[in-house]
């Protein structure tokens, strides 16, 4: 039996249907032509999208972040997205595993992802796949550089 789910790296943008692509992203958020060709381009980023029997069910974007010590390289899971129609069915975990290769492959010795622990959802998945959660209590300050953006 074929495996339904089938998870692509994005490199360019006749690999997907961008109209599916929003489809997945959170409310008022959509595939920007410019950013998005810059983001799948650049190798220290990736895009890789969930098709269940042949539709986008999911999505995951990842960052390799260059260091200057020893380490070499982290990466940073930025976000992961399954369809309410789709979940339950590994395919967020699957995404993880997909950066977890690429994070390799790129000579990252880590991937890490913020979350909040309210998201009882995101911290099972992150768990199930392998995740430790580190430093409890930790805290994440943000400077707003465009008070216009998110």
């Amino acid at each position: 039996m074929n495996n339904p789910l089938q998870i692509s790296r994005i490199r360019n943008t006749s690999k997907f249907s961008i109209v599916d692509f929003n489809r997945l992203l959170d409310e008022g958020k959509v595939w920007d032509s410019e950013q998005g060709k810059r983001f799948i381009g650049s190798d220290d980023n990736a895009l890789f999208i969930a098709f269940w029997e042949g539709k986008a069910a999911g999505f995951l974007t990842a960052h390799r972040l260059q260091r200057f010590d020893k380490r070499k390289a982290e990466v940073l899971l930025y976000e992961v997205g399954v369809h309410q129609n789709y979940r339950r069915r590994g395919i967020g975990k699957a995404l993880i595993e997909e950066v977890k290769k690429w994070a390799t492959e790129v000579g990252a010795d880590k991937v890490w992802v913020l979350t909040e622990k309210g998201n009882e959802a995101a911290m099972a998945m992150y768990r199930s796949a392998g995740g430790i959660e580190e430093a409890p209590g930790t805290i994440m300050w943000v400077y707003k550089l465009n008070p216009k953006t998110d």
